[in-house]
């Protein structure tokens, strides 16, 4: 099947940031369609608007976007979609927002003060980015549709988690609500400039790469996309952590997917450590490969100009499992199968392998 996936890019000092569109050929309804996954910031969203335009839209007098999805709520994956709303129709929002699930959490709320619309409240300015993106959604008469393992898009997309279950007590977990008066809601975290950090030394044999690692339960909630386009998949992971990985990995185990054979994968969180570990890479794309050996994959990170990410030993140990690995960060990166080429535009490099990657002290 036709189709490619792209991976945007602006080329300045900004915070890690997630905008992906993609489109993909529609047999059953004649055509491409076309989706988003993630936004980024507000300046990533003008990037895409200025991509979309000119790759997806060109002469197009009604331009429509089929569907977007947003993994979750952090600012550097959501705030960018509600600029989409204001340069084009969109036909579907997934997204997965925190005040419908009230009446399944409020019996967690010990503080007699609260109530179920003061905590529907507090939760809004608690993920300020999807209150925003619902509220342009509902104006454009866009319809809204929850995200949870099993859902379908278009039949070549399916959401591999999370379960509607592990969604509602990752909003237990999170310190964002407001389950006692005393709770306040934090800032959105994303990866700025920081300072140069300690280094030692990995080998291809020697993976440092730690199992017991945690993220943030708004992390653990992004809608984890797989794509399948016959020829190849492709996985989408937002910032998910080890537990929305391995719920993704049974899942897809469950009802016959093989997850190994996936082609094209994001590398979760921007290429943080804490997301991904030896176990959980060795079940989503099969134990190390002999050094020397062609990779017969491809992974994809999303950067900003000036950070840190991808960690090296993250970006290493998707190598040791056969994948060659691309960062978007000063140029929007393509994968395609099946598509015209572009004028300008050239065959990037991938990262080499790293013998110095970062301490963990």
């Amino acid at each position: 099947m036709n189709y490619e996936l792209e991976f945007i890019s602006i080329n300045e000092d900004s915070c890690d940031a997630d905008a992906i569109c993609m489109r993909f050929f529609d047999k059953e309804r004649g055509r491409y369609i076309i989706g988003v996954y993630d936004g980024g910031t507000q300046k990533y969203g003008n990037a895409l608007v200025s991509h979309l335009t000119k790759y997806y839209f060109q002469n197009t007098k009604n331009p429509t976007i089929d569907f977007i999805v947003c993994s979750h709520t952090d600012q550097d994956h959501a705030s960018g979609l509600c600029e989409l709303f204001d340069h084009f129709h969109v036909g579907a929002l997934i997204v997965n927002r925190p005040w419908l699930y009230i009446d399944d959490i409020f019996d967690k709320v010990t503080d007699g003060r609260i109530t179920k619309s003061s905590l529907e409240n507090r939760l809004k300015q608690a993920y300020p980015y999807v209150s925003a993106l619902e509220e342009k959604a509902l104006k454009n008469n866009t319809p809204i549709y929850e995200g949870f393992q099993g859902t379908t898009i278009y039949k070549q997309l399916k959401i591999l988690s999370p379960t509607k279950e592990f969604y509602k007590s990752l909003l237990v977990e999170s310190n964002k609500t407001p389950l006692s008066e005393n709770s306040v809601a934090q800032d959105s975290f994303f990866t700025r400039i920081l300072n140069e950090a300690k280094t030692t030394l990995e080998s291809w044999t020697n993976e440092l790469l730690r199992e017991k690692v945690s993220t943030s339960p708004e992390n653990e909630a992004s809608i984890v996309l797989l794509g399948d386009m016959v020829e190849e998949q492709f996985l989408l992971t937002g910032d998910a952590g080890i537990r929305a990985l391995r719920q993704s990995i049974d899942y897809a185990s469950k009802t016959g997917i093989d997850i190994r054979r996936i082609k094209v994968h994001q590398i979760p969180h921007h290429g943080g450590r804490h997301n991904v570990s030896p176990s959980i890479l060795d079940a989503l794309l099969g134990k190390k490969i002999v050094k020397g050996t062609t990779p017969t994959k491809y992974a994809f990170v999303s950067v900003g100009k000036g950070t840190n990410h991808p960690q090296k030993m993250v970006t290493n140990a998707y190598m040791r499992r056969g994948a060659k690995v691309y960062e978007a960060r000063t140029h929007t990166v393509r994968h395609q199968n099946g598509m015209t080429s572009r004028s300008g535009w050239t065959t990037t490099t991938p990262i080499a392998f790293s013998e110095k990657v970062e301490d963990w002290d």
